[in-house]
């Protein structure tokens, strides 16, 4: 009887030895964690272009016309991009004054900065699998020629990160572009798109 115990705790200690062989294939592939691009192109997704003096009329001028308003468009400001995982954040480098860096969140493949001053913005996307980013910059100009009631002319200017749209162009100087009475009143729009490969 005694005999027969010591085969029987062998094969039972064989068996468990065998199932711990497993161990290190089951680990999932690790996570990269900062991820280092460098800008490659850029291509100018839409202009839109209101005129006034026909009740704001609409155009979509060449990419040729965006010099008069942004000359350095073609070229963003900062040549290579940080993005951080693990620390939530996003370093643009431009290798002068104009180097940021901003906490983010990312939702899906969008990328949001989180300045502590407004609500978050968007400022591009981020593609995992392909390893590459794309920063959204936009134009806007808005241009409203003196008024025979007295009031002067205005004009506004801003480069900013995200995309622009209809809704955020009307509402601040004209309502409507049926409200662009005087030829010279204008409404501009661009949105450009910076694409970052992984260095």
């Amino acid at each position: 009887m005694k005999y027969l115990f010591y085969p029987a705790l062998i094969s039972l200690s064989l068996i468990s030895c065998g199932n711990n062989d497993n161990v290190t294939e089951d680990a999932g592939p690790i996570e990269k964690e900062v991820y280092q691009f460098d800008f490659k192109s850029y291509a100018v997704k839409e202009t839109i272009l209101y005129t006034g003096g026909t009740s704001g009329s609409k155009t979509f001028p060449q990419e040729s016309f965006l010099s008069s308003y942004w000359s350095t468009y073609q070229q963003p400001a900062w040549k290579k991009i940080v993005l951080d995982l693990k620390n939530n954040s996003i370093q643009l480098i431009a290798g002068n004054s104009a180097d940021a860096i901003y906490n983010i969140n990312i939702s899906n493949d969008s990328v949001l900065i989180n300045d502590k001053v407004s609500k978050p913005r968007y400022i591009g996307d981020f593609n995992k699998k392909n390893s590459t980013f794309t920063l959204k910059r936009t134009l806007q100009y808005m241009k409203r020629e003196r008024r025979d009631n007295g009031n002067v002319l205005t004009i506004v200017q801003n480069v900013s990160f995200g995309t622009t749209r209809y809704d955020d162009m009307f509402g601040i100087l004209f309502t409507t572009p049926a409200d662009m009475i005087k030829a010279e009143d204008q409404v501009l729009w661009s949105n450009i798109e910076y694409y970052y490969k992984q260095l």
